[in-house]
C-alpha cells in the first residue's frame, strides 16, 4: 500500500483529519497524521521535527495543509526527499490577516509570526524541491489563505475546490484529488523535474 504523510497546519487537531485519512485509506492509502504542537511552537522547531520524520520513515507521498505546507516545503528540503506533494491551502505568500498580530505575542502565533517573517525575508521565494511533483488545492471561499497567496512558480498543477479554510478537509473530491495524485506519481515511479503549470476547477 501507498504510505502518506498527512501534515496538518496551525492549531487544528487530528479529529479533523479522520475524514481525510479514512476517505484516503479507502482508496488503497496508507496516510497517516504527523502530530505536532501547533500552538506555541516555532517554525524551526516544527521543521526538525518534520524532518527527523521524514528521515526515519521517508513516505510515497505528502499531503500538507495549511502552515503545514511551508513546514513540509522547508524540511522536504533538508532531507532531500523526493515524491509527489498535494499542498491544501498553502500561504506560499504572505497572509494579509497576520499583520495584525504584535511581535511580542509569541504565544500562541509563533508558527504565524514565523511565517510571516519568513515571507517578508524571502519575498515568498521559496527553495526549488527538485524530483517533486506539486499539487495545490486552494479553496475559493478561503479566507484564511487568499487565492492569491497560494501560487508559485514551482506548483505543477493547481485545483479551486468550492470549500472553506477547514471545509475541504471533509470534502470526498478533495481526498480522492490528493490520493490520484500520489498514486499516480507512484506508479510512474519517475520524480517531476519541473513545473507543467496546470490548473483547473473542481
Amino acid at each position: 500500500m501507498t504510505s502518506v504523510r498527512v501534515v496538518h497546519g496551525f492549531a487544528v487537531t487530528s479529529l479533523v483529519f479522520r475524514p481525510l485519512l479514512r476517505r484516503m485509506h479507502r482508496d488503497s492509502v496508507d496516510a497517516t497524521l504527523f502530530r505536532y504542537p501547533s500552538v506555541g511552537l516555532g517554525f524551526d522547531g516544527i521543521v526538525d521535527r518534520l524532518t527527523s520524520n521524514l528521515r526515519e520513515h521517508r513516505p510515497d507521498g505528502i499531503v500538507a495543509h495549511s502552515l503545514g505546507c511551508v513546514v513540509t516545503w522547508l524540511a522536504v528540503q533538508d532531507t532531500d526527499w523526493r515524491g509527489p506533494l498535494v499542498l491544501l491551502a498553502p500561504p506560499l505568500n504572505a497572509l494579509p490577516a497576520t499583520r495584525l498580530i504584535p511581535r511580542f505575542m509569541r504565544w500562541p502565533f509563533a508558527p504565524l509570526l514565523d511565517h510571516r517573517q519568513l515571507m517578508n525575508a524571502t519575498g515568498g521565494n521559496l527553495p526549488v524541491l527538485p524530483g517533486c511533483a506539486i499539487k495545490v488545492i486552494a479553496g475559493r471561499f478561503d479566507f484564511s489563505v487568499p487565492l492569491s497567496c497560494t501560487r508559485h512558480d514551482d506548483i505543477n498543477e493547481s485545483s479551486v475546490t468550492p470549500h472553506t479554510h477547514n471545509s475541504m478537509l471533509f470534502s470526498s473530491s478533495v481526498a480522492r484529488a490528493c490520493s490520484e495524485w500520489v498514486l499516480a506519481a507512484s506508479e510512474r515511479g519517475e520524480p517531476c523535474d519541473g513545473p507543467t503549470s496546470r490548473s483547473h476547477r473542481f
